[in-house]
């Protein structure tokens, strides 16, 4: 099993993606909107990178997401995480 820290990576990152594909958007395309980098965008999904706090809230904006639905996205993964749905 991993670390904990890279663990809640991973989870934030296929939340991330998850959001992102259900709104059949591209990483280009959300990086862009939030102006951050696609590459940046695409270690994030991958839980490469921790996050700051301004970097989460860039990627709602890209995603086109108030940051309270965001983070609720992000909750429901850490939900999905621990009850292996």
């Amino acid at each position: 099993m991993p670390p904990p820290a890279k663990r809640e990576r991973d989870i934030v990152g296929a939340g991330v993606r998850r959001m992102r594909e259900d709104r059949t958007l591209t990483q280009e395309k959300v990086a862009d909107r939030g102006d951050l980098g696609h590459k940046y965008l695409g270690q994030l999904e991958r839980g490469e990178l921790t996050p700051k706090l301004d970097s989460l809230i860039a990627v709602a904006r890209g995603l086109g997401m108030r940051p309270a639905e965001f983070f609720r996205g992000v909750a429901d993964a850490f939900d999905a995480a621990e009850t292996g749905g």
